[in-house]
């Protein structure tokens, strides 16, 4: 007996169902059980006295109905609220289990639902801010992040410099040696790049062979010095499947005007550096002075480099 007791409490708990039927049939149930109680005490019996005690018992019977009902479906008010919330604004809500019956497991889904798309979210966002071959970021990423930065230069009076480096004559190493070969090099750059800038240097592949590095608190003449760094280990690079071809880039570097200058002003302009570099023999860094900052000619037999 106490065993079965113990199922139907369970059950009871665990059912959002059977906890509503069981709060309907006692509130449905006050009058009568007045009534007998009534009968039961021995009183004397008048039409007055029934219909007093029915219509205190019914209200007495439908108040607790509302607490019960109220208590029930409250933690579903509050899951639509937090849905609303995370639909309107984009806010995580905090969802708390408050039972183990039917509410209590849709908030789990819910929670679990939430979780699985915020996973799912970041997933697309870095996939869309990323670039998959290299790991960089891509151009819409720079975009977002360097906007923050020009803003951050213009509070603070700090210089903020740009390179945008192209790799030279990358068309031939994807003819001569596939574009395996040329996917092997854009992965070797982008790896020298992360290991010549510094932590807090913004690097991202702008598209095809180009690349565009951001230098926070950096003037020209350092960043002129980043660039050649840059140039030297990228011409150092000993890359197997072009059997000792040497690859170089060339470099456009540009110190930004904070007070006016914007992320595609700054872009454009070292980029109108980077092709006079192309056009001045490549494997050089080329910015603003009349002549080239860097010139280095290619080794007779490269392959690639010749002008």
């Amino acid at each position: 007996m106490k065993a079965n007791t113990t199922r139907i409490r369970e059950f009871i708990g665990s059912s959002l169902l059977a906890q509503a039927f069981a709060g309907c049939f006692v509130a449905t149930h006050v009058p009568i059980l007045s009534i007998a109680a009534y009968v039961a005490s021995g009183a004397a019996i008048s039409a007055q006295a029934i219909l007093a005690i029915i219509l205190l018992a019914t209200i007495v019977g439908t108040a607790f109905a509302f607490v019960v009902m109220r208590h029930l479906l409250l933690p579903v008010s509050e899951l639509a609220r937090g849905l609303k919330s995370y639909r309107v604004e984009g806010r995580i809500p905090r969802l708390v289990k408050q039972r183990n019956d039917d509410v209590g497991r849709l908030t789990d889904e819910v929670r679990a639902l939430i979780n699985t798309l915020e996973e799912k979210l970041n997933r697309l966002k870095r996939q869309a801010f990323s670039d998959t071959l290299t790991g960089l970021g891509n151009r819409r990423w720079l975009a977002e992040v360097v906007g923050a930065e020009i803003a951050r230069s213009r509070r603070e009076q700090r210089p903020l410099s740009v390179i945008v480096l192209d790799i030279d004559h990358f068309k031939r190493i994807n003819d001569a040696f596939g574009h395996d070969a040329g996917d092997e090099v854009l992965v070797a750059i982008a790896e020298t790049a992360k290991r010549v800038l510094r932590p807090y240097d913004l690097i991202a592949r702008l598209g095809g062979e180009e690349f565009c590095a951001f230098l926070p608190g950096t003037n020209l003449k350092e960043a002129l010095q980043i660039a050649e760094r840059l140039r030297e280990a990228i011409a150092a690079l000993q890359i197997e499947t072009i059997r000792g071809r040497r690859v170089t880039a060339s470099f456009g570097v540009h110190e930004g005007n904070i007070a006016r200058e914007h992320f595609k002003d700054m872009l454009r302009i070292a980029d109108d550096y980077l092709y006079q570099a192309k056009g001045g023999g490549r494997n050089q860094v080329q910015t603003s002075e009349a002549q080239p900052a860097v010139m280095q000619t290619s080794a007779p037999g490269s392959g690639f480099n010749e002008s």
